[in-house]
């Protein structure tokens, strides 16, 4: 009997022994427990606020998008030192190279809901509306976006180094690169973090700002009374281009070609024309005339009534004439014969900066369509057709009298489809084109005749019209923009998926044919892959930089690409 109770006493033992154990495991693991909970947490503050500063990054991006002429004010830039650490210019290293960039200091943003003050000043002006104030579980946020900005200097050769030059110097590109800084928060939540992304900035355009008012890669046929408004730095400052032609310029009427203020010369009131004001709402403040005229007395080129010859520096052309350029100039001619290699190649190329025909035979003439895919992003069907096609697909604003074969394809949702009637870009109806209401890039693939009396786009909501033309195009109206001529594979809108090399085109440049009228004006210029078929009347292209510079300030047609290694978290503010 003692025996049998000891024996009961050892299994109490044992159990006591096990329930201590048991409870200290518990105590472990509700400790764990606890301790995960807190890690969880801590990890989806992290990704919330994370979160939020990306959004920041953004909408930095898309306030420049919407105000791309932003980047060109040196009213709203400061510039950084080598010594200043603060935000944003701290998140720039080198020192060296922070002393070159500039960060905004126009119009801050209220970060914590106290007033614009301090850091807050350096903040980019994100509209209220979009500001975003909670995250998606409810924790109130708070966010800002600072700016450091490179303007790029142009480079002679393409292994030169990028760098930033400042205000006001020469030789800056059109390309600008921008150090995002967003710093975000969860407000009470003791979470906050800094993301810094640095991307560059370019235009879809290329410098048309010394594009000549009339390029073609035809002929160009004069018959009547055309007036044409040189653009006065073409060639350089103070070398003015009116019309630069891979052919000849026919001469047959008595066109006129002048400097603006010639063109506007005693025509307030008076027998040239009616100067007036644009009126339209945000426009820039300068004089237009749409019955002008550039009067014999003050004409660059072709003074001379009738059929003589009279080009002035003015007219770069190949009139075959003075092609021997160990002879004395001709009669009647200030240049000499435009050298084939010495014309672009690839228009679109040119104004795009997208290259799309090559020269398959050395003669310096594009004519073999370049191909590319473009991937819907409605359907996800990828499409093989011309590179410029498939550009003009993925940036064009609106997209006009669409041919069966592009009614066919599903179309990117940014491009409004316009058969007849267009839309703005929140996608309300608008009149029948063509109207003064469309802007931006405009592709016109039927039915794209302007007649009398109508006008496509504003000064100050200006139009990059691609048309495309396998026949002849009026233009009777107005447009205020630049009218691009788009030569086609054969009479195909899109280009088969073989390829498309030109073959009878090359002698007229292209496909592309225009007509303008008596009555028809143009504030901007004019590109014609192929020829101008006739001028009529008395029609006038208007070189004029206020509208050109319009246009590629235009949101659409600014774009922005992330810098390698250009995303980085290891700056705090």
């Amino acid at each position: 009997m003692n025996r049998s109770h000891r024996q009961s006493g050892s299994v109490l033992l044992v159990v006591v022994v096990l329930l201590l154990l048991a409870g200290l495991l518990t105590l472990f693991a509700l400790n764990s427990g606890v301790f995960e909970q807190r890690t969880s947490g801590n990890d989806l503050r992290t990704k919330l606020v994370d979160e939020v500063a990306n959004a920041g990054l953004a909408q930095g991006m898309e306030f420049f998008r919407q105000h791309p002429t932003y980047l060109t004010d040196s009213g709203k830039w400061t510039a950084c030192t080598a010594g200043n650490d603060s935000f944003p210019c701290g998140s720039v290293l080198p020192t060296s190279r922070r002393s070159t960039m500039y960060y905004w200091s126009s119009t801050g943003h209220d970060f914590d809901g106290g007033g614009i003050s301090g850091w807050e000043q350096r903040m980019l002006p994100i509209p209220t509306t979009n500001v975003v104030t909670t995250t998606g579980n409810g924790l109130s946020a708070q966010y800002g976006v600072g700016a450091v900005l490179c303007r790029v200097a142009s480079k002679t050769a393409s292994t030169d180094p990028t760098t930033c030059v400042d205000f006001g110097a020469t030789g800056v590109s059109t390309t600008s690169v921008v150090t995002f800084v967003s710093v975000a928060g969860l407000k009470d939540e003791g979470a906050r973090t800094t993301l810094t992304q640095t991307v560059g900035s370019y235009n879809l355009l290329s410098g048309l700002t010394n594009a000549p008012p009339l390029l073609a890669s035809g002929s160009v046929d004069v018959t009547g009374g055309i007036q044409v408004v040189t653009n006065p730095n073409s060639g350089g400052v103070g070398v003015p281009v009116s019309v630069w032609s891979r052919k000849a310029l026919t001469k047959t009427g008595t066109p006129n070609t002048c400097y603006y203020n010639e063109f506007l010369h005693n025509s307030s009131g008076g027998t040239n024309g009616t100067v007036y004001m644009a009126t339209d709402g945000g426009s820039p403040n300068f004089p237009l005339c749409d019955d002008c005229n550039c009067a014999g007395s003050d004409s660059l080129s072709f003074d001379n009534s009738g059929n003589k010859v009279d080009a002035g520096i003015d007219i770069l052309q190949n009139s075959t004439v003075n092609s021997d350029y160990t002879k004395t100039l001709a009669a009647g001619y200030a240049n000499y014969d435009v050298k084939p290699q010495e014309f672009p190649c690839d228009l679109f190329a040119q104004v795009f900066r997208i290259q799309a025909w090559t020269d398959s035979d050395a003669d310096y003439f594009c004519d073999t369509k370049v191909l590319a895919d473009f991937k819907s992003p409605n359907t996800g069907v990828t499409t093989t057709m011309g590179a410029d096609e498939s550009f003009l697909f993925t940036n064009a604003r609106t997209i006009v009298g669409a041919t069966a074969p592009v009614t066919a394809l599903s179309l990117p949702s940014a491009a409004q489809l316009v058969v007849p009637t267009g839309f703005d870009a929140n996608g309300a109806a608008k009149t029948t084109y063509p109207n003064s209401g469309f802007y931006g890039l405009v592709w016109c693939q039927s039915s794209c005749d302007i007649g009398s009396g109508d006008q496509l786009g504003t000064a100050a909501n200006p139009v990059l019209l691609v048309i495309d033309s396998s026949s002849e195009v009026q233009i009777k109206g107005k447009v205020f923009g630049i009218v691009f001529m788009r030569s086609l594979a054969g009479t195909a809108t899109l280009t088969p998926a073989t390829g498309y090399k030109m073959t009878t085109e090359v002698a007229t440049g292209g496909t592309a044919s225009l007509r303008m009228n008596s009555g028809a004006v143009v504030y901007g210029a004019v590109v014609i892959q192929g020829q101008m078929t006739k001028a009529n009347g008395t029609s006038s292209i208007v070189y004029n930089s206020d509208v050109i510079t319009g246009l590629m300030g235009e949101g659409g047609f600014t774009k922005f690409v992330g810098v390698p290694g250009g995303w980085t978290d290891r700056y705090s503010y």
